[in-house]
């Protein structure tokens, strides 16, 4: 019996660490010694925990598992912790054929297709019994890089470049900034060195500077497509939250950036979800709203939008990114006021 209990002990994963979250950039691009630059990925927020026995879970951002949808990263830590528990945190990212993050094919990998996948690894927040979470960014990062996973296609420590690191090839933030948009990637995420790890909050001391905008909304409901798109959507009515009341909003509608699957499996998604009224606590424009099709809103997904309005909160110019199973709807809140 004693031995079971040590075996169990063994195996027992640690407990679950809600992520810390970054500001979006009010400013241009920090040029500061006090701060660290990485790349800002495309993918699921996920954090990684594992066991002594190697006993992995993967958790997205609110707690969901995140395990079974993504088997192939469960075990791909191997023997490299040498025994020790350890909690990660990272984005799980699907690679296209030049291997860059694409946020449209771990889609498809969610609905399963066929798609490597990998677990891009910025942070360690527990290693052994040592908990880091008071440690600055700057000594996380030392701990982190001594992790040496056995197949670098599956996890992968990404990279962290400090100030130093950059003034000594010649570049500043601005020139590591073009090479991600050169690159394809999402921006860049600035991080003071000095940060300790603040669980579930959304410090100043980390800040997003994305190359393109995206926002994360609530399908609220759906306005039937015309030609092409007879009998199936033609729009996604959208919602978020306004901080100050906590009514869920109308802020436009999406109906470009979508495959003709996306559509299909988006209908089936929705389908379930039907109801009879309106959702939002705000009235939709009549020609927004003529022939809605509504529904309950549990479901999050995101687009990529050109301007908002502030004034009327309306997002413009809008195309379709995907669903966001590892965000909650009660998170989603009106742009700029995350």
């Amino acid at each position: 019996m004693a031995q079971e209990n040590a075996g169990g002990a063994r195996s027992r994963v640690p407990a679950f660490i809600e992520p810390m979250l970054a500001t979006q950039a009010q400013k241009q691009l920090p040029d500061d010694p006090q701060y660290a630059y990485e790349w800002k990925w495309d993918g699921y927020r996920a954090v990684m925990r594992v066991a002594a026995d190697g006993t992995t879970r993967l958790s997205s951002r609110n707690d969901k598992d995140f395990t079974s949808r993504f088997p192939i990263l469960a075990d791909a830590l191997g023997d490299s912790l040498e025994g020790r528990q350890a909690v990660l945190d990272g984005e799980i990212v699907a690679l296209d054929a030049r291997g860059r993050p694409d946020f449209g094919l771990l889609q498809n990998y969610a609905d399963g297709g066929e798609v490597p996948v990998a677990y891009f690894v910025f942070d360690v927040l527990q290693l052994g019994d040592d908990r880091l979470l008071d440690e600055p960014y700057e000594r996380r990062r030392k701990v982190l890089e001594g992790i040496e996973p056995p197949d670098k296609n599956l996890i992968a420590i990404t990279p962290s470049y400090s100030h130093a690191d950059l003034s000594a090839t010649g570049m500043s933030p601005a020139d590591l900034l073009d090479v991600a948009r050169e690159r394809g990637l999402e921006g860049l995420l600035v991080k003071a060195i000095r940060s300790k790890y603040h669980p579930g909050r959304r410090s100043p001391e980390w800040i997003k500077h994305p190359l393109i905008q995206t926002i994360e909304v609530v399908v609220c409901g759906w306005r039937p497509g015309q030609g092409r798109r007879d009998g199936m959507i033609g729009a996604l009515l959208l919602g978020a939250h306004d901080p100050d009341s906590g009514d869920l909003v109308y802020i436009g509608d999406v109906g470009t950036g979508f495959t003709h699957q996306a559509l299909v499996d988006a209908q089936a998604k929705l389908a379930p979800l039907s109801r009879k009224t309106s959702p939002f606590a705000d009235e939709v424009p009549r020609d927004r709203a003529k022939g809605a099709k509504w529904v309950t809103p549990k479901l999050v997904g995101e687009v990529v939008y050109r301007q908002f309005t502030p004034r009327e909160h309306r997002l413009r110019h809008t195309a379709w990114r995907g669903w966001r199973p590892d965000k909650n709807v009660a998170d989603v809140q009106i742009p700029g006021n995350d």
